[in-house]
């Protein structure tokens, strides 16, 4: 059994080993000058080369914020259209529900890629093209299927005499949706943020399709912008490019970070009550 656990130790470790060595290497090169990255990219960081982060910054923080704004306002239109959406699928009463719940998250198993064409055409006929909304309706719209099927399993297992008291005291389904079900349901709707969060902030492909002005760029494409910049062989911009890939990173690590235990009570909770 001792040796079962050894193994089982041994095989972690290897993992978390590989899973940090590249993030520990591309944090040490950021604070290495070009040419010493050159000399030794495998050595330890010294000098410190601090205005690696200066350039870096005034490289991609407008990529950054841009990506918190839209973010931000991708959350505020998608997850409490999923949590109505959800409650109804929960708790309604209709032909067909289940159905067309199936049929619903049944959009989970279509790539991505594959709707990139008609999410384009669908974008430019209606005007959002080379704007943030061709970003923010999207990224809304396709969350849409997995919250939903998590808010739905969530509030499938909160007590019905709890919507039943409710009911008697008058309140209608609006209220007990955003006055009583919504503040119970706090780990799942931050996980579904969460998840709609790290997303946005690693999308490349669809803001350069959609947005034909850089200056709107989201995290993953101002970045790949930024490295861009310093031409075709980069020599000179690599420990800016890794200070800016650290840079691009942090926000996404705090955020898992801060909200891992609400994920991990969200899809728990989830998974249990399904």
């Amino acid at each position: 059994m001792k040796r079962r656990a050894w193994i089982v130790l041994l095989s972690v470790g290897v993992l978390i080993l590989l899973t940090y060595i590249p993030l520990l290497f591309v944090l040490f090169d950021s604070f290495k000058t070009s040419q010493a990255f050159v000399q030794n990219p495998f050595g330890l960081p010294w000098p410190l080369a601090l205005q690696n982060y200066l350039i870096a910054w005034h490289g991609i923080a407008r990529y950054l914020w841009n990506t918190v704004i839209v973010a931000a306002l991708s959350l505020i239109l998608g997850i409490p259209l999923a949590a109505a959406s959800a409650y109804g699928f929960a708790k309604g009463r209709f032909w067909g529900k289940n159905v067309l719940f199936y049929l619903y998250i049944g959009l989970l198993m279509i790539p991505w890629t594959l709707t990139l064409i008609p999410l384009f055409v669908e974008v430019n006929t209606f005007g959002m093209y080379n704007s943030w909304l061709s970003l923010i309706v999207p990224y809304a719209a396709g969350s849409q299927p997995l919250n939903v099927f998590l808010f739905r399993t969530f509030f499938e297992g909160i007590p019905d005499e709890l919507y039943q008291s409710a009911r008697i005291d008058g309140c209608s389904e609006f209220q007990i949706l955003w006055r009583i079900v919504a503040p119970l349901s706090l780990p799942v709707f931050l996980t579904g943020s969460l998840l709609l969060s790290v997303s946005i902030w690693g999308d490349y492909l669809w803001p350069t399709i959609v947005l034909p002005n850089h200056n709107l760029y989201t995290a993953s494409a101002g970045f790949e912008l930024f490295v861009q910049s310093f031409g075709i062989t980069g020599a000179r911009g690599l420990g800016p490019e890794f200070a800016a890939e650290v840079l691009t990173m942090v926000p996404i690590i705090v955020l898992i970070s801060a909200g891992m235990r609400y994920f991990v009570s969200g899809i728990t909770s989830g998974a249990l009550k399904a």
